[in-house]
Parts: C-alpha cells; sequence; structure tokens
C-alpha cells in the first residue's frame, strides 16, 4: 500500500519478494507469541510488536482493522509503540482515510501525508 525508505544503505531487489517475505514472517511471529503465551489471551493476548537483530531492529504495529506498519531502526531504538501510534491516527488517519479519493487496500499517493510524516520523522530524529 505505501512504502518509504528515509535511509536505506541496500535497495530492495524485488519489492514483491520482500513484501511477500514480510507478511510471512510477522504471520509467523504473531502465531508464534500467540503460542508461547503463558496466559493463553486471558490478559488480551500477547502481541508482537519488535524484534532485534545484530544489524536492525524490525517495529510492528497493527491496527484494530487489519493495517500493519512496520518501521526498520538502528538496534538501539528503544519501544516505537507510541510513535507508530501516532503516526496511525494522527497522520495516516487524517492525511490518508480522510482523503476523498482514498480507497482501501489499494496504494496511495498522498503528498500531505508525505509531508507530516517527513515533519514528524524531523522532530523525532531532532533534524
Amino acid at each position: 500500500m505505501y512504502k518509504r525508505n528515509w535511509s536505506r544503505k541496500r535497495p530492495c531487489a524485488d519489492e514483491a519478494t520482500e513484501h511477500k517475505t514480510l507478511f510471512g514472517l510477522f504471520y509467523t511471529m504473531k502465531d508464534f507469541v500467540r503460542q508461547l503465551d503463558p496466559t493463553n489471551g486471558e490478559d488480551g493476548g500477547c502481541n508482537f510488536y519488535a524484534f532485534t537483530t545484530n544489524n536492525y531492529k524490525l517495529h510492528y504495529f497493527e491496527t484494530a482493522t487489519g493495517l500493519r506498519m512496520t518501521l526498520t531502526t538502528d538496534v538501539s531504538a528503544g519501544d516505537l509503540r507510541a510513535v507508530m501510534r501516532h503516526v496511525y491516527a494522527n497522520i495516516y488517519v487524517e492525511h490518508v482515510v480522510k482523503n476523498t479519493r482514498f480507497v482501501p487496500s489499494e496504494p496511495f499517493d498522498a503528498p500531505a501525508f508525505d509531508a507530516a510524516l517527513d515533519a514528524y520523522a524531523a522532530i523525532l530524529t531532532g533534524g
């Protein structure tokens, strides 16, 4: 639906394969986390929201409507759930969902969204 790179060092060889791989990864991770949940969902379920490798940290956010957002950062990045919640509620909803040309599940082009996202990223990074 939407992809944005700020400082990706290695270009993507095949976007379609990357998207399918990411979807499979998230599906598997969510199922794995659900299976390991010691409360068996009694406390609202155990949610997957990030994992770290030796080279990057991948953050995951899923809304109640099923919209999935990912963010790849440096391994030292902290918990970004509040940041991703803000991007969804205050940037995506305001500049994409409320846009009369928005068609759910379709790729979108929203310059106002891009500008608001860049401005928010600049605030977060001090740039």
